[in-house]
């Protein structure tokens, strides 16, 4: 089981303090794995005793041994990304499009610490094989749930973007049964309807999948499946959505090739009907 899975499952019973010692390690899992205890527990300002009983409460016998599972699961992974990293902080330029960019870069350079390709091959399955695909994206996660429904409606997929109104999503999701997938983004917090919507696709037996950012682990309740991977810009301030948008459309190329002669013959096929109605 991944660090983040056990994150996952102890979330609901984890402490103010101790989400703020797991908010810290998701975005900065290198510094928390060659850093001690002590140093961990200040960056957050919370005591040396918490981050040892954070530890043991995700299964660990100590910190030392908590440290040594995101050193194998985060350290032995980072080489291409510290490499990428290292050409890109050449760049001397002080504009806001010049740090925009090494933000990015560097975001984009870790995203397999996080999210493996496997991870997204079974995800884009799931989607194509789905009965419906419902998708959920509150604020600025809107703009990535509608992408999401172009891209699949273009592969002949039965496919609706729900709404952020309580009533709305209540009506939409009145049919959703098993064989169906939810699909829904989850940023900083857990967005209006989040939960229900989880609770009620577990209770009719549809997959629930939801993509965030470091604080996927802290949701609750627990999608099926979680794809988190930190966001570039500044934790307490703005935030882009192009690590998400990236996942997005790997997941997208990816279900173009879990069937690729039907993908084809489905854009061909909207190809056609274009030039009729246009």
């Amino acid at each position: 089981m991944s660090l983040i899975d056990k994150i996952s499952d102890q979330a609901a019973t984890l402490t103010p303090s101790e989400r703020r010692l797991v908010e810290n390690v998701i975005q900065s899992p290198t510094a928390a794995a060659l850093g001690t205890a002590g140093e961990l527990a200040r960056a957050v300002g919370v005591h040396e005793a918490t981050a040892s009983r954070l530890a043991k409460k995700l299964g660990f016998d100590s910190y030392a041994a908590f440290r040594g599972a995101l050193r194998e699961e985060f350290i032995a992974t980072r080489e291409t990304a510290t490499r990428f990293e290292r050409t890109i902080a050449e760049s001397t330029s002080d504009t806001i499009l010049g740090k925009l960019a090494r933000d990015e870069a560097k975001a984009l350079g870790g995203i397999e610490d996080f999210v493996s390709p496997d991870q997204i091959t079974d995800i884009a399955g799931m989607l194509m094989k789905a009965n419906r695909i419902f998708i959920y994206g509150y604020g600025n996660a809107e703009v990535l749930a509608l992408m999401l429904v172009k891209r699949f409606r273009r592969f002949g997929k039965q496919v609706q973007q729900l709404d952020t109104n309580p009533r709305g999503l209540a009506e939409q999701i009145l049919g959703l049964g098993a064989g169906d997938v939810v699909l829904s983004f989850a940023f900083r917090r857990s967005p209006r309807g989040y939960a229900a919507l989880i609770e009620t696709a577990r209770e009719v037996g549809a997959t629930t999948i939801t993509i965030t950012g470091k604080s996927g682990a802290l949701l609750s309740p627990r999608p099926d499946h979680l794809l988190a991977a930190p966001r570039a810009g500044d934790p307490d301030a703005y935030q882009t959505l192009t690590v998400p948008m990236t996942v997005c459309n790997a997941i997208v190329i990816a279900a173009g090739l879990t069937a690729k002669k039907e993908s084809l013959e489905k854009l061909d096929r909207l190809g056609q009907l274009i030039e009729r109605f246009e």
